[in-house]
């Protein structure tokens, strides 16, 4: 009986530390700044090389678990301009997968302007990402 009162406590609260272990990186803090900033940066370097424009991002959700983030914004042109887009593109939002190794950011996936909703269980095709990350 006691076995098992002690182990429903460590379960309880196991599942606290893990609930508080996910950021939320939507609004520049001091503490997120270095992370958030180095992660969209990376994002409009790589929308830059497929679009040849520079971008700037409204962040509707970005949130930070063990390692791996998800970001969902709307681009905009840093000049203001209108975006110039394919006709088979969806102005104007943007989604990326992130992980951090070595103490760096890479994208592990992303996806700018689809017609479609491409990350559709994208926690499954990739180990270790939590799901709480997600909407």
């Amino acid at each position: 009986m006691k076995n098992t009162f002690y182990t429903l406590i460590l379960v309880f609260f196991s599942q606290i530390i893990i609930a508080q272990n996910v950021k939320n990186f939507k609004t520049k803090t001091s503490a997120n700044k270095y992370d958030r900033t180095m992660m969209l940066d990376i994002l409009r370097a790589n929308l830059y090389q497929e679009f040849k424009q520079e971008f700037v991002f409204v962040v509707n959700h970005f949130k930070v678990s063990n390692g791996y983030a998800w970001f969902e914004g709307n681009a905009q042109r840093r000049d203001r301009a209108k975006i110039n887009l394919p006709d088979d593109y969806d102005c104007c939002h943007v989604e990326a997968l992130f992980k951090k190794s070595n103490g760096k950011w890479y994208i592990i996936e992303s996806g700018a302007f689809s017609t479609d909703v491409w990350y559709d269980g994208i926690w499954e095709d990739h180990d270790g990402v939590p799901r709480a990350i997600f909407k």
